[in-house]
Protein backbone atom coordinates (compact mmCIF):
# COMPACT_ATOMS: atom_id res chain seq x y z
CA UNK A 1 0.00 0.00 0.00
CA UNK A 2 1.02 3.24 -0.97
CA UNK A 3 1.84 6.15 1.19
CA UNK A 4 -1.35 7.94 0.34
CA UNK A 5 -3.53 5.42 0.46
CA UNK A 6 -1.80 3.86 4.04
CA UNK A 7 -2.33 7.77 5.10
CA UNK A 8 -6.13 7.91 4.22
CA UNK A 9 -7.01 4.08 5.58
CA UNK A 10 -5.16 5.81 8.99
CA UNK A 11 -7.53 8.71 9.18
CA UNK A 12 -10.76 6.82 8.25
CA UNK A 13 -10.12 4.25 10.69
CA UNK A 14 -9.53 7.08 13.44
CA UNK A 15 -12.53 8.89 12.35
CA UNK A 16 -14.78 5.56 11.96
CA UNK A 17 -13.79 4.51 15.38
CA UNK A 18 -14.67 8.15 16.98
CA UNK A 19 -17.55 8.72 15.26
CA UNK A 20 -18.91 5.01 13.45
CA UNK A 21 -18.62 4.22 9.65
CA UNK A 22 -22.08 5.28 8.97
CA UNK A 23 -21.95 8.91 10.14
CA UNK A 24 -18.44 9.69 8.59
CA UNK A 25 -18.44 11.11 4.88
CA UNK A 26 -15.29 11.45 2.41
CA UNK A 27 -15.16 14.90 2.93
CA UNK A 28 -14.32 14.51 6.33
CA UNK A 29 -11.47 11.53 5.67
CA UNK A 30 -10.26 13.64 2.85
CA UNK A 31 -9.72 16.86 5.46
CA UNK A 32 -8.55 14.11 8.17
CA UNK A 33 -6.36 12.96 6.05
CA UNK A 34 -5.28 16.39 4.82
CA UNK A 35 -5.62 15.94 0.76
CA UNK A 36 -8.07 17.09 -1.32
CA UNK A 37 -12.01 14.74 -1.53
CA UNK A 38 -10.55 14.30 -5.41
CA UNK A 39 -7.20 12.49 -4.58
CA UNK A 40 -9.47 10.63 -2.28
CA UNK A 41 -11.99 9.97 -4.55
CA UNK A 42 -9.09 9.00 -7.26
CA UNK A 43 -7.75 6.28 -4.68
CA UNK A 44 -11.24 5.19 -3.73
CA UNK A 45 -13.98 5.87 -5.57
CA UNK A 46 -16.90 5.10 -2.53
CA UNK A 47 -16.36 4.81 0.87
CA UNK A 48 -17.09 0.69 0.62
CA UNK A 49 -13.92 0.60 -1.50
CA UNK A 50 -12.13 2.25 1.45
CA UNK A 51 -13.70 -0.47 3.70
CA UNK A 52 -12.54 -3.24 1.47
CA UNK A 53 -8.75 -1.80 1.46
CA UNK A 54 -8.89 -1.37 5.35
CA UNK A 55 -9.77 -5.06 5.55
CA UNK A 56 -7.11 -6.16 3.30
CA UNK A 57 -3.99 -4.29 4.95
CA UNK A 58 -5.66 -5.70 8.28
CA UNK A 59 -5.83 -9.56 6.93
CA UNK A 60 -2.48 -9.32 5.85
CA UNK A 61 -0.63 -8.25 9.08
CA UNK A 62 -1.37 -12.14 10.19
CA UNK A 63 1.34 -14.67 9.64
CA UNK A 64 0.68 -16.96 6.48
CA UNK A 65 2.38 -20.04 8.34
CA UNK A 66 0.18 -21.12 11.63
CA UNK A 67 2.44 -20.60 14.69
CA UNK A 68 4.00 -24.24 16.01
CA UNK A 69 4.94 -23.10 19.70
CA UNK A 70 2.99 -21.16 22.85
CA UNK A 71 4.73 -18.36 21.90
CA UNK A 72 3.70 -18.44 18.54
CA UNK A 73 0.11 -18.85 19.51
CA UNK A 74 0.80 -16.03 22.15
CA UNK A 75 1.46 -13.76 19.55
CA UNK A 76 -1.32 -14.46 17.16
CA UNK A 77 -3.81 -13.92 20.12
CA UNK A 78 -2.33 -10.85 20.47
CA UNK A 79 -2.26 -9.99 17.17
CA UNK A 80 -5.94 -10.79 16.63
CA UNK A 81 -7.11 -8.43 19.59
CA UNK A 82 -5.11 -5.69 18.39
CA UNK A 83 -6.42 -6.11 15.21
CA UNK A 84 -10.12 -5.85 16.89
CA UNK A 85 -8.79 -2.63 18.95
CA UNK A 86 -7.38 -1.38 15.81
CA UNK A 87 -10.83 -1.09 13.79
CA UNK A 88 -13.22 -1.62 16.55
CA UNK A 89 -16.15 0.30 14.76
CA UNK A 90 -15.80 -2.95 12.37
CA UNK A 91 -17.31 -4.89 15.54
CA UNK A 92 -19.48 -2.45 17.09
CA UNK A 93 -21.80 -1.78 14.20
CA UNK A 94 -22.90 -5.36 12.27
CA UNK A 95 -24.73 -3.13 9.54
CA UNK A 96 -20.96 -1.91 8.57
CA UNK A 97 -20.80 -4.81 6.34
CA UNK A 98 -23.84 -6.59 6.25
CA UNK A 99 -25.48 -3.88 3.77
CA UNK A 100 -22.84 -4.29 1.20
CA UNK A 101 -22.98 -7.83 0.51
CA UNK A 102 -19.55 -7.77 -1.43
CA UNK A 103 -18.21 -6.61 1.95
CA UNK A 104 -19.68 -9.10 3.76
CA UNK A 105 -18.70 -12.45 1.46
CA UNK A 106 -14.77 -10.82 1.94
CA UNK A 107 -15.32 -10.37 5.45
CA UNK A 108 -16.92 -14.02 5.94
CA UNK A 109 -13.28 -14.97 3.42
CA UNK A 110 -11.04 -12.61 6.15
CA UNK A 111 -13.28 -14.80 9.23
CA UNK A 112 -13.23 -17.83 7.65
CA UNK A 113 -9.05 -17.61 6.96
CA UNK A 114 -8.50 -16.24 10.72
CA UNK A 115 -10.35 -19.32 11.99
CA UNK A 116 -8.32 -21.59 10.32
CA UNK A 117 -5.30 -20.38 11.18
CA UNK A 118 -6.14 -20.23 14.71
CA UNK A 119 -7.22 -23.50 14.46
CA UNK A 120 -4.19 -25.06 12.56
CA UNK A 121 -1.80 -23.42 15.38
CA UNK A 122 -3.89 -25.38 18.04
CA UNK A 123 -3.71 -28.42 16.41
CA UNK A 124 0.23 -28.19 15.79
CA UNK A 125 0.94 -27.58 19.45
CA UNK A 126 -0.94 -30.78 20.39
CA UNK A 127 1.28 -32.61 17.46
CA UNK A 128 4.36 -30.55 19.11
CA UNK A 129 3.56 -32.22 22.47
CA UNK A 130 2.59 -28.89 24.29
CA UNK A 131 -1.55 -29.50 24.23
CA UNK A 132 -2.74 -33.07 25.16
CA UNK A 133 -3.56 -35.64 22.79
CA UNK A 134 -7.20 -36.19 23.63
CA UNK A 135 -7.92 -32.45 22.60
CA UNK A 136 -9.71 -33.87 19.41
CA UNK A 137 -10.72 -32.41 15.97
CA UNK A 138 -13.90 -31.11 17.52
CA UNK A 139 -12.83 -29.72 20.90
CA UNK A 140 -9.96 -27.93 18.83
CA UNK A 141 -13.15 -26.30 16.32
CA UNK A 142 -15.03 -25.50 19.59
CA UNK A 143 -11.63 -24.07 21.51
CA UNK A 144 -11.10 -21.76 18.48
CA UNK A 145 -14.80 -20.79 17.97
CA UNK A 146 -15.22 -19.71 21.96
CA UNK A 147 -11.73 -17.75 21.05
CA UNK A 148 -12.87 -15.71 18.21
CA UNK A 149 -16.12 -14.94 19.61
CA UNK A 150 -14.63 -13.51 22.40
CA UNK A 151 -12.92 -11.35 19.79
CA UNK A 152 -16.48 -10.15 18.11
CA UNK A 153 -17.87 -9.63 21.40
CA UNK A 154 -15.46 -7.70 23.23
CA UNK A 155 -15.54 -4.29 22.23
CA UNK A 156 -19.63 -4.77 21.97
CA UNK A 157 -19.61 -5.93 25.48
CA UNK A 158 -17.11 -2.36 25.97
CA UNK A 159 -18.95 -0.39 23.99
CA UNK A 160 -22.35 -1.31 26.25
CA UNK A 161 -21.03 -1.08 29.82
CA UNK A 162 -19.40 1.66 31.66
CA UNK A 163 -15.73 1.72 31.88
CA UNK A 164 -15.20 0.23 35.46
CA UNK A 165 -16.59 -2.97 33.58
CA UNK A 166 -14.49 -2.49 30.25
CA UNK A 167 -12.08 -5.45 29.77
CA UNK A 168 -8.50 -4.92 28.41
CA UNK A 169 -6.80 -6.57 25.87
CA UNK A 170 -4.39 -7.58 28.65
CA UNK A 171 -7.13 -9.10 30.52
CA UNK A 172 -9.61 -11.21 27.40
CA UNK A 173 -5.75 -12.49 26.25
CA UNK A 174 -5.20 -14.04 29.38
CA UNK A 175 -8.66 -15.10 29.84
CA UNK A 176 -8.36 -17.22 26.51
CA UNK A 177 -5.47 -18.64 27.76
CA UNK A 178 -7.55 -19.77 31.04
CA UNK A 179 -9.63 -21.73 28.09
CA UNK A 180 -6.44 -23.44 26.71
CA UNK A 181 -4.61 -23.57 29.70
CA UNK A 182 -6.80 -27.21 31.03
CA UNK A 183 -5.28 -28.77 27.80
CA UNK A 184 -1.43 -27.88 28.16
CA UNK A 185 1.07 -30.71 28.41
CA UNK A 186 4.23 -30.36 30.89
CA UNK A 187 6.22 -29.52 28.37
CA UNK A 188 2.98 -27.00 27.04
CA UNK A 189 2.84 -25.65 30.47
CA UNK A 190 7.19 -25.09 30.88
CA UNK A 191 6.95 -23.18 27.46
CA UNK A 192 3.77 -21.27 28.78
CA UNK A 193 5.40 -19.58 31.88
CA UNK A 194 8.17 -18.75 29.32
CA UNK A 195 6.51 -17.32 26.73
CA UNK A 196 3.90 -15.04 29.02
CA UNK A 197 7.31 -13.92 30.99
CA UNK A 198 8.70 -12.78 27.56
CA UNK A 199 5.75 -10.74 26.97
Amino acid sequence: MDVTKSQICKAAKELFNEKGYQSVSMRQIAGAAKISLGTLTYHYAHKQDLLGAIMDSTIKTFPQMPPRNIAGLHLLLRQLLESVEDARFYFNDPSVYRDVPVLQEQRDVNVSCLFGLLETALSNLVKENLLISELTEKRIHQLATVMMLSHTGWFQHNASRSREYAIGLEELLEAQWAAVYPYLTEKGLEEYKKAVAAM
